[in-house]
């Protein structure tokens, strides 16, 4: 029987582990253009639009699993949730927050729904990737305040970099509070492989965005 002890192994498991996935997803085509800010306005919101989806599904089905399994709350931080920020990008490119998901996103968050309905804990794997993203999205925010001309209050790109100068302390919390949770092997391997699916998942919504030329074109200025 797996004992449910804390496992200060599971933050060093999900980076080896993801490695390969985590570089895929870096170095794909739209991730590239973002981090050069080669997009347009219009494509880097759409993408904003595509995540609020994305960020809506996931912290939804966090929230319950902080009722079921209040040992995660300090992990599920209410301080995380990057929906306000992704409305406040989306607002001040002029975007709708209602968009329609591209295939990528509808089935991304299919698979959240039965990760959240078989397994819930591995949820945390998603929320790793999407959480550890804030770590090289600070160069990406200094990339597209010089792309769109971005105001210097950090309006248009909240979602990238929601902390400030306080992420790396924010990360370091995520990292002490995972290895504090009880988790036996078979948690960490079913949050672990939540993790690669979501590097994976974050490619293919690129991949989607990609498919629709209008969508890339080099901003004007």
């Amino acid at each position: 029987m797996s004992s449910h002890i804390p496992d200060p192994r599971v933050m060093a498991t999900l980076k080896t582990a993801t490695a390969e996935h985590h570089h895929r997803a870096e170095k794909h085509e739209f991730q590239q253009m973002m981090v050069r800010g080669a997009l347009s306005r219009e494509a880097y919101a759409e993408w904003l639009g595509q995540m609020l989806l994305v960020h809506r599904g996931l912290e939804d089905h966090l929230a319950r699993l902080v009722a079921s399994h209040p040992a995660v709350g300090a992990v599920c931080d209410d301080n995380r949730r990057k929906v306000p920020f992704l409305l406040d990008d989306l607002a001040f490119y002029q975007a709708q927050a209602d968009t329609e998901p591209v295939p990528a996103t509808s089935q991304f968050l299919k698979d959240l729904d039965s990760v959240a309905a078989s397994n819930p804990l591995a949820l945390l794997g998603a929320l790793y990737v999407l959480e550890g993203s804030t770590n090289g999205a600070r160069f990406i925010a200094r990339r597209l305040r010089t792309a769109y001309d971005l105001p210097a209050d950090g309006g248009g790109a909240a979602y990238v970099d929601p902390y400030g100068d306080g992420q790396p302390r924010r990360w370091q919390e995520f990292k002490d509070e995972m290895e504090k949770l009880a988790l036996t092997e078979t948690d960490v391997r079913l949050i672990t492989k939540a993790a690669q699916d979501t590097f994976d998942a974050i490619g293919a919504v690129g991949g989607d965005l990609l498919a629709h030329p209008r969508r890339v074109v080099p901003p004007t200025n």
